[in-house]
């Protein structure tokens, strides 16, 4: 019987009753029993093989893994194993010594494992989806697909071209995109082909779903969205958004219609309108140093930069607060939740 993680939008870690009845009497819901008490977890990587973790985004903590590394952690995702335990993967971007690696734990140093089954090809982006796949991209516009919690690993030989692949997101249900350095690649059968959804759009440094939205960071002056990825092997419809005119980077989904984006720079854009328009956040933005990470569990954002650092804010971007200065360039942060949550 499977777990439910939310009740008509509402996260599991949020529900006190339903119908009047106490979340600890509810057996089941549709056939779906209540997941397990989550116990929050932010993990980000960096240059040099640099981890650091937090479980309440306010204190963290780091190391290189494996010591000494010199990689640059360019992505990491957490998703679930095999066996449906927790299990975190870092692409590494290089071949040595593995391109992936992972953890069930990453607050311990020692439980990082090597994957090295992409045969010998630099793993650059990863992703998990509630379908139980995962997914990871390389530097030579290779695709890799995992149903065994990634333990093992195939190469999907039908994919359309869209240069090096640097960014995953999917919609939980099946359908994937994959950002390129020209074009973005989707697919609709969790993973086992991939056609060309938009071209046009330049390098797509980032991209997201969640809410019914789907939002792609480009390299250009232009990003864009798009509510709908036919089931074909067709284009699809993206619309440009208003607002921003600079190249974009990092994406994160805070709540409802409200999204933040990153450009490459230190001003963060906010959206309150699902990402059809945008306003740039100008009090107290964060930096010096180009916005690398977002990360959101509904109330705070994470963000990670160039110049080291790790902030918060919970109103939106309006204020933040210095949490951390790494030792390196703070690259990507995930939160312990399957997306889109």
């Amino acid at each position: 019987m499977a777990d439910y993680d939310s009740v008509n939008g509402t996260d599991d870690d949020n529900i006190t009753s339903v119908n009047g009845v106490a979340k600890s009497s509810i057996e089941s819901i549709n056939g779906a029993t209540p997941g397990a008490s989550h116990t929050p977890l932010w993990t980000g990587v960096g240059r040099d093989g640099r981890v650091m973790y937090s479980s309440d985004a306010l204190s963290w903590a780091e190391y290189d893994s494996p010591p000494g590394s010199t990689d640059d952690y360019w992505d990491i995702s957490f998703g679930k194993d095999g066996s449906g335990g927790p299990r975190w993967i870092i692409s590494t971007n290089t071949t040595s010594p593995a391109e992936l690696r992972y953890s069930p734990d990453p607050t311990d140093s020692s439980t990082w494992s090597n994957i090295d089954d992409l045969d010998g090809e630099t793993s650059r982006t990863v992703e998990y989806s509630a379908t139980g796949t995962w997914i990871a991209g390389d530097g030579s516009g290779k695709v890799f697909r995992s149903t065994d919690g990634g333990d093992s690993w195939t190469e999907i030989t039908d994919v359309a071209s869209g240069g090096n692949m640097l960014c995953l997101a999917t919609d939980g249900a099946g359908t994937w995109l994959c950002g390129g350095t020209s074009k973005v690649l989707k697919s609709y059968d969790d993973g086992l082909n991939w056609y060309v959804s938009q071209t046009g759009i330049g390098e797509t440094n980032g991209i997201e779903y969640n809410n019914g939205v789907w939002f792609a960071a480009s390299d250009t002056t232009t990003s864009y969205r798009a509510t709908t990825i036919a089931h074909s092997d067709t284009t699809d419809s993206w619309t440009a958004v208003t607002g921003i005119s600079e190249p974009m980077w990092a994406i994160c989904h805070i709540s409802g219609d409200t999204w933040m984006a990153g450009p490459k720079n230190r001003y963060p854009y906010l959206s309150t309108d699902n990402c059809a328009s945008w306003t740039q956040v100008g009090v107290a933005s964060p930096g010096p140093g180009q916005i690398y990470a977002l990360a959101s569990d509904g109330t705070t954002v994470v963000l990670g930069n160039k110049s080291n650092k790790i902030y918060t804010s919970t109103d939106n971007g309006a204020t933040w607060t210095l949490r951390h200065t790494s030792t390196k360039d703070v690259l990507v942060i995930d939160y312990n939740k399957v997306k889109p949550f």
